[in-house]
């Protein structure tokens, strides 16, 4: 009887050990989250990875899972001790989860082929096209915020939603992608066109990244990682990191 209370006991333990565990996902994109030869790189993956060693962390790089940004969204959305990244903190998302950062400074706008010669001066100007957007994305939510159609929106999704994109925009299924605009002049490249055939015509919002916690995260474990966060900034780790990118 004794040993028996004995294993309820550890397994207790464990359990508590695991449940403490934060469930870290990301998506394709670059340059900071992204697969490369199966391992998963980038500006924030490595920020991730300087944080979960400054915490003491027993959790690492090989961790953190890719998915489909809308599947990782909803997850952090709606279980504890999810959390998604690289993720733009929006008015409209605040209260949607527990933050922290900043990671990095974003640029969300509107890219197009040159070629098109596509001019954008106001928000409105934007429903006389087919634009892409990935499902549940920064852009995606932007457009709809600022009062574009719905029917001018074309929805992507999936693992390789980004390469997708440029895909639809090369054989004229698209006119626009609303997206990151480094993350997509990156892509670009990645995915074997052109940079010098691509241009931004319209900007929909400067902000900030972050990491997105489910919002039953414990204060007392988004207080470790921001300070996580804090201290490799000021002890020069963070400054390093971005010199690579």
């Amino acid at each position: 009887m004794k040993k028996i209370i004995i294993l309820f006991f550890c397994l207790g333990i464990m359990h508590i050990l695991q449940a403490n565990d934060i469930r870290m996902m990301t998506e394709n994109y670059p340059p900071y989250n992204m697969e490369i030869d199966g391992e998963l790189q980038g500006f924030s993956v490595d920020v991730l990875d300087a944080m979960l060693k400054q915490m003491n962390s027993k959790q690492k790089r090989e961790d953190i899972e890719l998915l489909p940004w809308s599947e990782s969204y909803s997850l952090a959305m709606n279980i504890k001790n999810n959390m998604v990244f690289s993720t733009t903190r929006t008015k409209s998302r605040e209260n949607l989860f527990k933050w922290v950062g900043p990671i990095y400074k974003t640029t969300v706008g509107v890219t197009a082929l040159k070629s098109k010669n596509i001019v954008i001066k106001k928000i409105s100007d934007l429903n006389k096209y087919k634009i892409g957007a990935m499902k549940k994305d920064i852009g995606e939510t932007l457009l709809l915020e600022k009062g574009v159609s719905k029917s001018s929106i074309y929805t992507i999704d999936g693992i390789n939603s980004l390469a997708t994109s440029f895909y639809y925009m090369e054989k004229g299924k698209i006119d626009l992608l609303a997206y990151e605009t480094k993350v997509a002049f990156y892509s670009i490249d990645l995915n074997g066109y052109e940079v010098d055939d691509y241009e931004v015509v319209y900007t929909l919002e400067n902000n900030e990244l972050y990491f997105a916690f489910n919002k039953q995260t414990s204060d007392l474990t988004i207080q470790k990682w921001q300070k996580a966060l804090d201290e490799i900034k000021s002890n020069g780790i963070y400054n390093k990191i971005i010199k690579n990118y």
